[in-house]
């Protein structure tokens, strides 16, 4: 944990039990990107056991299976609609914060506001309370959101330019609001998006907070990959009428290996999200990490926020270190130029943060920092 955050910690206040007043508005905004991304040479999956052995190939750490898949590049030119929703405090003030969210893998919109209204696992609510908006959406492929192809559309590149494009058309003032600062905020695969979006537009987010993410062991991602247990998503939820490119963790257990730190979340809770879990695509998961690099440009300040407990980006143990420094504060390498970087290990959380008992501490923090 930085001194940073240590001395937030010190002096902060539980955030009001009672919701401060918010007005929430469900929007569906079109999105037109132009850009080239890999072109993957994977056929649909014909059954479950073609689709598993996609992830098994995937998850062979001895074996380049990414490299292996990609010829060439295409161009993606379209039209999506993107799904998404603002909550402002009752008396927006001109030139304030807003939080831009974007959730990861197995998740929707839903991952911002766990619980519905009133519910202290409501990230979105702890924002408003805070006095500051929050956007937050269905990435591609997601929820309300446009479900293109699962291989050739929906992957990191063509969810970046997506990102990018929202955050203007709010810089834009087309929300109805101006905003003063635009925070990213990212979970997981969110984050990665959130990470690239300050490698190749420094200039969309003033701050950004990464959740959900460390560097420096990749060994989580081997292991969540094939923990996951990828099920066809229309197989698996049979209301989803979508191609076999789209899957979902398929049982409660590979879900609670992937997002939850046992005992430490209430089991009532996690059933209510696995129910409502989101989609991803092989094309996703091809690309999954392409995007992490550095950001060479990007001024703003850094926020990193993991449980100790990740499996994704930490293996299950988040204390470990390289060379002496935690894999939360090797992030600090991505960007050499940040006005300031700073980290906060949440005890006892699994990667998905925002089900676990510590979420409102962890909201405090997120909040007391964009907020300074």
């Amino acid at each position: 944990m930085s001194a940073m955050v240590a001395q937030y910690l010190s002096f902060l206040l539980p955030l009001a039990s009672v919701v401060s007043a918010q007005t929430c508005t469900s929007l569906t905004i079109p999105v037109s990107i132009n850009t080239q991304v890999p072109h993957l040479t994977v056929a649909e999956p014909v059954n479950q056991a073609a689709l598993t052995g996609f992830f098994t190939s995937f998850a062979t750490p001895s074996v380049d299976f990414t490299s292996a898949i990609i010829n060439g590049t295409h161009q993606v030119k379209q039209t999506y609609k993107i799904a998404g929703k603002l909550c402002t405090p009752k008396n927006v003030k001109a030139n304030g914060i807003l939080e831009f969210a974007t959730h990861g893998i197995a998740f929707d919109h839903s991952y911002w506001e766990v619980g519905g209204a009133n519910s202290k696992y409501n990230f979105a609510e702890s924002a408003v309370a805070s006095g500051h908006s929050i956007f937050y959406y269905d990435r591609l492929g997601n929820g309300a959101s446009s479900k293109p192809d699962g291989i050739q559309e929906v992957q990191s590149g063509v969810q970046i330019e997506i990102t990018h494009q929202l955050v203007q058309y709010i810089r834009q003032g087309k929300l109805g609001h101006k905003f003063g600062k635009i925070i990213g905020v990212g979970h997981s695969f969110g984050s990665i998006l959130s990470g690239a979006i300050t490698a190749k537009y420094p200039k969309d987010f003033d701050d950004v907070v990464l959740t959900g993410f460390a560097t420096g062991n990749v060994v989580g991602l081997y292991i969540g990959t094939g923990s996951f247990g990828a099920t066809i998503a229309s197989e698996s939820i049979p209301t989803l009428k979508l191609p076999p490119s789209y899957v979902v963790p398929g049982t409660p257990s590979a879900y609670q290996f992937g997002f939850l730190n046992y005992p430490f979340y209430d089991p009532a809770v996690a059933a209510d999200q696995f129910k409502i879990r989101g989609t991803t695509t092989l094309g996703e998961f091809a690309t999954l990490v392409a995007p992490i690099g550095v950001s060479p440009s990007f001024t703003g300040r850094v926020l990193v926020v993991t449980g100790s407990a990740d499996s994704f980006f930490c293996a299950g143990n988040c204390h470990q270190t390289v060379n002496g420094t935690n894999l939360l504060d090797l992030v600090t390498e991505l960007y050499p130029v940040a006005s300031n970087f700073s980290s906060f290990l949440v005890e006892n959380a699994g990667h998905g943060l925002t089900l676990h008992f510590s979420a409102p501490s962890t909201y405090d923090v997120i909040q007391k920092w964009v907020g300074s």
